[in-house]
């Protein structure tokens, strides 16, 4: 059975770039909120319809990045699955084509099967899971997951309709839009691979982050219980999670000895809670966290590969780095990823 691993990351940003003050001068609910000191988000990037930005342009835009970053043509793939939450070409949502066909289409992988995958701020990892499941099993060789991430809309509403910080809305003021592509391939080596992706469906938490449409105006709303998201219960379940996961492999977090972990990129507050649980969880100290919330804000599925490509092109990851993903989305949904990176880092 082959293994696999992450060949290759490309990434695609909007144009313009807001402050956090930029886009709370848009409110008109007459809420009040100091979301940069409550978050740490001081800018973020959100996409201008009126410059041709849109769920498929920047899907586009990633997907050929990574191909430059690879060893490989568009033609050389086999499937291409598109993760990202809603798909917006232009000013409407498309449900049919699926994303993931229109997007090879762009980039020319005629022979690239696809589909989309939507598992809320989950569908990145999701999408992995399944290529990665498909490479071992030997149905495909080489395949791309595409996310692009617009959800900049959802802000929109929170800016007409959130009232105070316990309003909740609140969160949606902490979105932003951005594009990941992420190549998997067959692994070649232990030094880099993918060593396990898990995910779970915590269903008792499932009222807590909904999207939909609003009752008061024409926005797409998202409605977050901020307040019990963020109690031990919920934000320990990752980590038990993957002490579970390590013990059937007999292993522990600190066998593993992660060079860096990714969490949600959420609020630096957050982050630091989901480290703490970690380490108590664990009973180990936690590596250290690739954060850029400060300048992307929270881009949804897009988030932990977002993080690791900023990280990348900085030179701050070295090859043969061992990275632990830790996925959370509304359902909830909860996961973990373990993969040393070689090519990847290039």
């Amino acid at each position: 059975m082959s293994a696999a691993r992450l060949g290759a990351l490309g990434a695609a940003l909007p144009q313009r770039e807001y402050t956090t003050d930029e886009v709370l001068e848009r409110m008109s609910s007459g809420g009040q909120f100091d979301v940069e000191r409550i978050t740490g988000i001081r800018t973020r990037r959100m996409v201008d319809r009126s410059a041709g930005e849109d769920t498929l342009s920047l899907g586009e835009r990633a997907a050929r990045d990574c191909l430059a970053r690879s060893k490989y043509e568009a033609a050389d793939l086999d499937i291409i699955i598109s993760a990202g939450t809603t798909v917006h070409d232009g000013f409407h949502m498309v449900f049919e084509p699926a994303a993931a066909h229109e997007i090879a289409r762009r980039i020319g992988a005629d022979n690239a099967t696809g589909y989309d995958v939507v598992n809320a701020c989950g569908g990145t990892m999701t999408a992995i899971y399944l290529l990665e499941n498909m490479i071992r099993a030997g149905i495909v060789r080489t395949g791309m997951v595409v996310t692009s991430e617009i959800i900049s809309p959802v802000t929109e509403g929170a800016l007409a309709e959130a009232k105070d910080i316990r309003d909740l809305q609140f969160p949606a003021l902490t979105l932003a839009d951005a594009a990941v592509a992420i190549l998997v391939d067959r692994a070649e080596d232990e030094r880099d691979r993918i060593h396990y992706v898990d995910m779970i469906c915590s269903a008792e938490f499932s009222p807590l982050c909904i999207a939909k449409p609003s009752d008061a105006s024409e926005n797409m709303i998202m409605l977050t219980d901020n307040i019990t998201m963020q109690a031990a219960p919920r934000r320990e379940t990752w980590a038990k999670l993957h002490r579970d996961l390590l013990e059937k492999r007999g292993s522990t977090f600190a066998d593993e000895k992660f060079d860096f972990i990714v969490f949600h990129q959420l609020g630096v507050a957050f982050t630091e809670k989901l480290a703490e649980s970690g380490a108590k969880i664990h009973e180990a100290e936690m590596p250290p966290r690739l954060a850029t919330v400060h300048k992307y804000a929270n881009t949804g599925a897009s988030t932990h590969f977002l993080a690791l490509y900023d990280y990348i092109s900085r030179g701050e990851i070295p090859k043969g780095s061992k990275i632990c993903f830790v996925p959370t989305a509304s359902g909830m949904i909860f996961g973990v990823m373990s993969a040393t990176v070689d090519a990847l880092v290039g």
